[in-house]
């Protein structure tokens, strides 16, 4: 995902996700043999959340911060959107594109895991009708920037466990949509199944990877 001479714009949303993804970035920076940049930018949808705390975990590492103060969450609530987390993720994403690209970034890095792949395809199926999930690299030709997911393959609990570990800084931006969500319906309900079927998550990882064309009904 990570190409020699990379300027990385790190999507820092103040989850663990993020934090953990920007905070492995930059350890993977001083080992690897390629050589990249980063930055972070963190978009604020209330417009007026303390994001001290993010700042000084950005200056620890030693790259720029720049925050994006955009009402995200008062045109969710204008919109009477279907799906306002739809919406939402899209707002961000093409805030996060734009200002990357704006900044001569060539990709930018989103702390999607290994959850959010099986949830998101699980949410395609019943609303959507299809088995497709976001791509872990991807160019959005609007921009002309990358967007990368290095963390497609970890399960959120490894990503929990580390992030307490580093006590890594975490800033609450309070969705009021999370709770009731449909992302955390189907969260809940693949924790049962996952009880019984171990390994389910990384059975939809292999079957997005292996989709054959025989295997579709061609009627």
């Amino acid at each position: 995902m990570i190409r020699d001479g990379d300027r990385i714009a790190v999507g820092l949303s103040g989850g663990k996700d993020s934090a953990f993804l920007l905070s492995s970035l930059c350890c993977l920076q001083k080992k690897s043999p390629v050589s990249f940049t980063i930055e972070a930018i963190t978009v604020d949808p209330t417009e007026g959340r303390d994001v001290t705390s993010l700042c000084a975990f950005t200056k620890s590492c030693g790259v720029t911060h720049r925050v994006i103060r955009y009402p995200i969450f008062q045109i969710l609530e204008k919109s009477a959107a279907d799906s306002p987390c739809s919406l939402c993720a899209n707002l961000r994403r093409g805030i996060l594109a734009s200002n990357a690209a704006e900044d001569g970034c060539t990709s930018l890095a989103l702390g999607h895991h290994r959850d959010d792949v099986v949830e998101t395809v699980f949410l395609n199926l019943m609303y959507g009708g299809k088995f497709r999930c976001f791509h872990p690299n991807i160019l959005m030709t609007r921009s002309g920037v990358r967007v990368i997911r290095p963390l497609v393959y970890v399960p959120e609990t490894a990503i929990r466990e580390q992030a307490e570990k580093l006590n890594l800084p975490l800033v609450n931006f309070c969705c009021g949509y999370e709770a009731s969500s449909m992302r955390a319906y189907v969260k809940v309900n693949l924790r049962r199944l996952s009880r019984k079927a171990p390994l389910l998550p990384n059975n939809i990882l292999h079957a997005l990877k292996n989709m054959k064309y025989r295997d579709g009904w061609a009627l």
